[in-house]
């Protein structure tokens, strides 16, 4: 329903792709009478006018987008130029619908016969980047969606903490649609990133194999409901610990990094996968006897599982670069 609400508003911005208009329409049809003057002042002779007119513009919100887009794509240089900058400071604000618009305006223009105009649609979209992933992580998280950072000392080049992994589990109550707002994430464009689905959630391989058509570094796992909370690699040696998430049945039964998993409930374990495969099958609160061997010596250990949760206070998301 708010997706459909958005097509009806975004009607008169898109008619070509929502197929209202079987006919050309003039640009100006788009553009209401009262929007004409502080429109074609984007071009005037006089600094301050031109100033005036971005500012009236940008303050009417997403009731002047239609026209913004008029006149960004089929106005003069001048006016094209001031029309993507009143568009770019409705992109800034708080408005959910607005800023989706605005969004839809970018992708479309990103695609135009004008160069000069497809040029500013990419940098005005690619402006967005921090403000769209802050978005998308808000909305997947109101939706049931975990979202795990890494460390920030571990990102220098950002200096804030990124995605590590995404985690659908059995508080998710989204929709398949809904799994379109991880593209809006650009951490998970940058760098190889897991999504987590849980048992019992539904997500047809269609959509997993468009998710991986956009997002090539995203890998994606399904899972237990159940955790043991280690990060692993299979070697010659078996299944070898790389990292131990803080508070996880792992740490609390006094396991470390670069202990050697060999056995979990009786079952021998020989590579990463065979550990999921194992812990996958079990509950949040079970306890499983665990065998490891560390160095030479082989240590024998209960862990009671946990279940996937949102991550402490702690775990900050992204703030955006200064």
């Amino acid at each position: 329903m708010r997706l459909l609400r958005i097509c009806l508003i975004f009607a008169v911005v898109s008619a070509g792709d929502t197929g209202f208009a079987d006919e050309p329409v003039s640009a100006d049809a788009w553009v209401p009478e009262h929007l004409r003057g502080p429109i074609s002042e984007l071009d005037h002779p006089d600094f301050e006018r031109r100033e005036a007119a971005v500012k009236q513009l940008s303050s009417l919100g997403k009731g002047a987008i239609p026209a913004l887009m008029v006149a960004a794509e089929d106005g003069s240089p001048e006016a094209s130029v001031r029309a993507f900058e009143a568009l770019q400071q409705l992109y800034r604000g708080d408005d959910e619908m607005t800023f989706e618009l605005v969004e839809l305006v970018f992708r479309r223009l990103k695609g135009s016969e004008h160069l000069g105009v497809a040029s500013r649609a990419e940098r005005a979209f690619d402006s967005g980047a921090e403000n769209r992933q802050k978005r998308a992580i808000t909305r997947l998280e109101r939706l049931g969606g975990i979202i795990h950072f890494t460390d920030p000392a571990t990102d220098r080049p950002l200096g804030r903490p990124t995605v590590d992994y995404v985690m659908l589990g059995r508080d998710w109550v989204g929709e398949e649609a809904d799994l379109r707002l991880l593209g809006r994430i650009e951490d998970l464009r940058l760098s190889m990133t897991q999504l987590y689905i849980i048992r019992g959630i539904d997500v047809s391989e269609r959509t997993l194999f468009d998710l991986t058509m956009e997002l090539p570094f995203l890998k994606i796992e399904r899972r237990g409901p159940a955790r043991l909370g280690i990060r692993g690699r299979t070697s010659d040696d078996g299944c070898v610990i790389h990292a131990i998430d803080p508070g996880s049945a792992a740490e609390e039964a006094g396991m470390k990094i670069r202990d050697e998993v060999i056995e979990i409930d009786g079952l021998p374990v020989d590579s990463f996968e065979k550990l999921i495969e194992i812990i996958g099958e079990k509950e949040p609160g079970e306890t499983v006897p665990i065998v490891f061997r560390r160095g030479e010596e082989t240590h024998k250990v209960t862990a009671k599982l946990t279940a996937w949760a949102k991550p402490a206070a702690a775990n900050v998301p992204p703030q955006p670069r200064p």
